[in-house]
């Protein structure tokens, strides 16, 4: 069986990524998209292979084909969105941040949880197998102690002041809300659950209502501690992950692809990653939970979990103290 997808929010990152790769994933299948102009959701129906186009939400959701969403529109819409889905029984697949506030993504897994569907956060960095292959080596005790990691997520990327990112009521923040996520989220996915927070951030660069810049120090119950850099302002960053152990250590790297340089003892090697479309294993993923039951990579739980670390770091860099997790 294929999943018929409705995509809500055709916009850029949809358009790039998520509706070619359910079109590639197997058992996935575009069926609808969402698209408030006419015309422009004609268009992107026919471009992109979708059987309906709709200009409402209401009217894909009363879709009767769907199996399933993707959520992929501005983060104030989340939780209303993914409750409605939930409530025509349809699964659904959200985009990262899972919502504006902890209390929104409680609400969602509620709705998801009360109406038996799936429903999965857009975590996409768990699905790359560089990063399976490191959670291999953390769970079979290869880095012994996990002691410190760092997930730098440096880019350029020009806030516009009438943009929704720009908008604290409608992105819930900066770089924080819209990068953070990913490297919270992995470093949680590696190391473990996360006690407490201290962060710090800045508008300087830019010069918008949201923080372009900023650092976030996570504390770990397994006694370890992580970092991640975040910014809008940054040129060229190459380093993706660094991991570090009491018997190991590995870095993630991007020189003309990904690179793992792995360090177990006096064992030390380079192994390289061609590209990978995550973003088809993630669709590919869901069919899997869905007619398998297989568990899922990425749940809402765990973007409950990202989702409270960031309202700590938010917290910590307003109060400049040390927050507490939950």
């Amino acid at each position: 069986m294929r999943l018929k997808w409705g995509v809500l929010g055709a916009g850029s990152v949809a358009q790039r990524r998520a509706m070619p790769a359910i079109e590639k994933a197997d058992g996935a299948e575009l069926h609808a998209l969402l698209s408030r102009d006419t015309e422009r959701a004609e268009r992107l129906a026919r471009e992109y292979g979708a059987t309906n186009a709709y200009t409402t939400v209401d009217a894909l959701l009363t879709d009767d084909a769907l199996d399933a969403v993707y959520v992929s529109t501005p983060v104030h819409l989340h939780c209303e969105q993914v409750i409605a889905a939930a409530e025509r029984g349809l699964h659904v697949l959200c985009d990262k941040p899972m919502a504006l506030t902890p209390r929104e993504c409680r609400e969602m897994i509620a709705a998801c949880d009360a109406n038996g569907v799936h429903l999965q956060v857009c975590f996409l960095f768990r699905f790359h197998s560089c990063f399976q292959r490191i959670r291999t080596w953390v769970d079979n005790g290869q880095f012994g102690q996990i002691v410190h990691g760092r997930m730098p997520f440096l880019k350029s990327y020009e806030l516009v002041s009438d943009e929704w990112r720009a908008q604290p009521e409608f992105g819930g923040g900066g770089c924080f809300m819209d990068l953070g996520p990913h490297s919270v989220d992995l470093l949680r996915y590696l190391i473990g659950e996360v006690n407490a927070v201290s962060a710090f951030y800045s508008r300087a660069t830019q010069g918008t209502a949201v923080e372009d810049t900023g650092g976030i120090f996570m504390r770990f119950d397994n006694g370890a501690q992580a970092f991640t850099d975040l910014s809008f302002s940054v040129s060229q960053c190459d380093i993706v992950l660094e991991l570090y152990g009491t018997e190991g250590a590995v870095w993630v790297y991007n020189d003309d692809g990904w690179k793992i340089k792995t360090y177990f003892g006096d064992d030390k090697q380079l192994i390289p990653s061609g590209y990978e479309d995550l973003y088809q294993f993630q669709f590919e993923h869901f069919a899997d939970c869905v007619e398998r039951d297989v568990p899922a990579i990425a749940t809402g739980v765990d973007g409950l979990r990202a989702n409270e670390i960031l309202a700590a770091a938010y917290r910590s860099a307003e109060t400049g103290r040390t927050e507490q997790v939950g």
